[in-house]
């Protein structure tokens, strides 16, 4: 098949395929840089939260402990 036989809109459209295909790997990079990054941060915090309920586990035992032998 001969170029003069296809039309000028497939050609630009086989140009922008081929663009796009080059594209792609680093793009697929990215997003999995990305994924990763955005998995770090949400561990991080979920330590933090554990971190807050355990603290506020000892607080509430420590007070609980000390209004018991404040009543006696």
């Amino acid at each position: 098949m001969n170029n003069d036989d296809i039309p000028n809109w497939a050609i630009e459209l086989i140009r922008q395929v081929e663009r796009l295909n080059e594209k792609i790997p680093t793009h697929v990079d990215w997003v999995e840089r990305n994924i990763k990054d955005h998995e770090m941060r949400i561990r991080a915090l979920e330590r933090k939260v554990w971190i807050v309920a355990g603290a506020a586990g000892v607080i509430a035992s420590v007070v609980t402990f000390f209004a018991q032998v404040l009543r006696g």
